[in-house]
């Protein structure tokens, strides 16, 4: 009797073990508008460097979810979920030092930089980066600009949820710097009808790099098992093809 009990008590804790244990298909994926890496396709499906990157893990781990089970939805929003929300994923997020202890990261996808652009006509001189405090800058709420501008100590910041009202307004003369990636801003500008020609980068703010981000409590099993299978994509040659179509 008494070693039914022990055998029952060890199928409990193991079958237990087993149905609290995360795996790839538990968590919702979030990304943003932020081509080349994350963005939409025509069909609405979501595409883009990261996005097919993470496809691959999927497929190398045998998930079931794929990337049309990945959000798009506003940074800000995104941001928020991650932080507040178990089994949830954020990308693509610059890992910065702020952000160090906030989420788990699995990664690198990509290095970025982010750069206050400007339009040529402006012909604003920015010889350090105390030239930038009294100009008026346009970012996205919560974004690494955001953060950008503060940390640079810029006095005027003007938040906006996307990128549409910032290119707008830098158009319009109603912000002087326009603080993103640059190779985004570029793709996002032509995107709007524009001539990213016609815009300079007048200072580069960071050099990050883009990572998955995770809500902090995400099983580190998980994202052992992630970050393995990310690192054999490097290895045996996908990361590069899929690198390769977008840069």
């Amino acid at each position: 009797m008494k070693l039914l009990k022990v055998l029952l008590v060890v199928v409990f804790c193991f079958v237990s073990a087993g149905a609290w244990a995360a795996t790839v298909d538990d968590l919702t994926y979030l990304t943003e508008e932020y081509p080349p890496y994350n963005m939409t396709a025509e069909d609405g499906t979501p595409t883009g460097l990261a996005v097919e990157l993470l496809g691959a893990v999927f497929e190398k781990m045998g998930a079931s979810t794929t990337i049309k089970d990945i959000q798009v939805v506003p940074w800000a929003r995104g941001y928020k979920d991650v932080q507040t929300k178990p089994k949830v994923c954020l990308f693509s997020t610059n890992r910065t030092e702020e952000r160090e202890n906030l989420f788990k990261w699995v990664g690198p996808i990509y290095t970025n930089t982010f750069n206050a652009i400007a339009l040529k006509k402006r012909d604003f001189q920015v010889n350090s980066a105390e030239d930038l405090v009294n100009l008026q800058a346009g970012v996205i709420r919560d974004d690494t600009g955001d953060q950008l501008a503060q940390s640079f100590g810029i006095k005027n910041i003007d938040r906006a949820p996307n990128n549409e009202p910032n290119i707008k307004k830098l158009n319009a003369g109603r912000i002087d710097i326009w603080i993103y990636g640059e190779q985004a801003a570029k793709i996002q500008l032509a995107e709007a009808g524009f001539n990213p020609e016609d815009y300079e980068s007048v200072w580069t703010m960071s050099e990050t790099t883009l990572y998955y981000a995770f809500h902090k409590d995400t099983d580190p099993a998980l994202l052992e098992a992630m970050q393995k299978a990310l690192d054999e994509l490097k290895e045996d040659g996908t990361y590069q093809e899929i690198v390769s179509k977008y840069f």
